[in-house]
């Protein structure tokens, strides 16, 4: 019995720590299949170690790289043969797959282990929508940032495009991943923003899914603009109506009147329009009024204006401003009736004392006050103007202009005095003519007689330098003759004195013989 107990001891430590020296290492098994799937296909995956023994009995198992305990797929080559599974795949298998390789049933024989392989999972993207992280979508403000963020429920490998009222987002907005950031966001932004999510399998086979939403961008009252007019009351006494407008600003406002600083009257409405009624007296400073405009806890000040109501009063003018045509005949004239003072003044223009109202076959009052009058000059708007200044407010009194006649034959009759001024001109240009061509005939001839003369004194220095270089020649000629008759003189002279030696020496000779 004891003997039993100790083999079975024996045998178990020999379980746990198999001998060292009786170890044999499998050579590293080469892993291999497709890189990437489709969630819940069936795909293959081979693994074999290269040159094993036939006779040599491999475990193999399949597992993903961060999770090594969690096996995949498992199979056992007892007679040498290649190992291949049949793999259903699931999300969790996306990553780096490992193929292990043992001994079957042998813990003699130590483990190995392949080269990982890149496995790429394939989910379909589904189910996507737009989250305004921040602001919230019913309560974005000018100036802000907002985040559209674009979260899909399934897909892996999921790239996002953003479309803007169906246009691709050519702005150069932060995008990292299904995240699009607008910083300072203004009216402008504002519109329908789509996120299409996609991904694909082999190229060959696209998944999308996309979400859109409306961003409404609230903005600020802009600076209001203050302006009044002026009625008369029934009681006779009038009141000035101020208007506070802004051009821009998300409802509700609130506009507020001020005279100074003091607070003359308030006033919440969803329009961006509101008036504000005030007594007022003609011809008197009435104080400095100003608009200010508020929403969404901003407030802005209008530029203020000074109220005061200046009947019209001084004297009137019309000025006149003609329309010349091609053959330099006037065909239109423009009347502009001016009064000197005034604040609101009206006017009314009146042919031969008859009043002109509106449009006519020849005329056009113009302007919102009716100070422009517009004629074509012919046979029916010939006749003496005049215009006359009211207050618009109050036409009991009013203020004329000087009558002015209005006439094809006057308007295009030419003035005496333009008449002496054109002459005039015409005249002083021909004296210059005249004088221009008087003045270049007289420097022609200066120029061609002091012409003649330069060339006459030139010709004379160049006949006398021609007369001096003769005279040089002629002397040196005679020089030289001088010289050869010297020469020659000489040589006569010698030969004279040999013939006087050779008759003396003769007579020399000749004496004894004669004796």
């Amino acid at each position: 019995m004891e003997s039993m107990h100790l083999t079975l001891i024996l045998t178990g430590i020999s379980v746990l720590h198999p001998r060292m020296d009786a170890l044999e290492k499998l050579d590293e098994p080469v892993l291999w299949g497709p890189s990437a799937a489709l969630e819940g296909s069936f795909v293959n995956l081979f693994c074999d170690i290269p040159g094993k023994p036939a006779a040599v009995s491999v475990h193999y198992e399949f597992y993903v790289e961060t999770n090594p305990g969690k096996v995949i797929g498992e199979y056992s080559s007892l007679s040498g043969e290649m190992a291949t599974i049949s793999l259903l795949i699931k999300e969790q298998y996306d990553g780096r797959l490992i193929c292990k390789a043992s001994g079957h049933n042998d813990t003699d024989i130590e483990s190995s282990f392949s080269n990982a392989l890149d496995f790429r999972v394939i989910v379909p993207v589904k189910e996507v929508s737009i989250i305004i992280t921040h602001p919230s979508i019913e309560n974005i403000w000018e100036g802000e940032t907002l985040t559209l963020q674009c979260r899909k429920t399934k897909g892996t490998y999921v790239s996002y495009d953003w479309l803007w009222n169906n246009a691709p987002v050519q702005m150069p907005y932060d995008r990292n991943e299904g995240t699009l950031t607008i910083h300072r966001v203004s009216a402008q932004n504002q519109g329908n923003y789509m996120c299409v999510a996609s991904n694909q399998f082999n190229d060959t086979t696209t998944f999308n899914s996309s979400s859109d939403v409306n961003v409404y961008i609230n903005e600020y009252v802009s600076k209001p603009e203050i302006s009044f007019d002026v009625v008369k009351l029934d009681d006779g006494g009038y009141k000035a109506i101020i208007t506070c407008q802004s051009k821009k600003g998300t409802p509700r406002y609130t506009f507020s009147l001020l005279n100074y600083t003091n607070l003359i009257a308030t006033e919440t409405t969803s329009t961006i329009r509101v008036f504000f009624n005030m007594p007022i007296e003609p011809n008197r400073y009435m104080g400095q009024m100003r608009c200010n405009a508020s929403n969404e806890g901003n407030w802005v000040l209008s530029e203020p204006i000074s109220l005061i109501v200046e009947s019209v009063g001084g004297a009137v003018t019309v000025t006149p401003l003609r329309h010349v045509g091609l053959d330099f005949q006037v065909t239109r004239i423009e009347l502009r009736c001016k009064v000197e003072r005034g604040t609101f003044p009206h006017y009314s223009w009146f042919l031969n004392n008859s009043r002109l109202l509106g449009q006519g076959g020849f005329y056009s009052v113009a302007w919102s006050d009716e100070s422009v009058l517009a004629l074509s000059v012919g046979r029916d708007s010939a006749g003496f103007y005049h215009c006359q200044a009211s207050d618009r407010f109050d036409n009991s009194t009013s203020i004329r202009s000087p009558k002015m006649l209005i006439s094809k034959e006057v308007l295009n009759t030419v003035p005496p005095l333009v008449v002496i001024v054109v002459f005039t001109s015409f005249a002083l240009l021909n004296v210059a003519v005249i004088a221009c061509c008087i003045y270049g005939v007289v420097l022609r001839r200066r120029y061609s007689r002091k012409y003649l003369l330069t060339e006459q004194h030139r010709k004379m220095r160049i006949t006398d330098k021609q007369e001096d270089e003769e005279e040089e020649d002629e002397d040196d000629l005679m020089s030289e003759s001088y010289e050869e008759d010297v020469v020659q003189a000489d040589r006569w002279s010698d030969s004279a004195e040999d013939e006087d030696q050779s008759v003396d020496e003769t007579g020399l000779y000749e004496g004894p013989d004669s004796e």
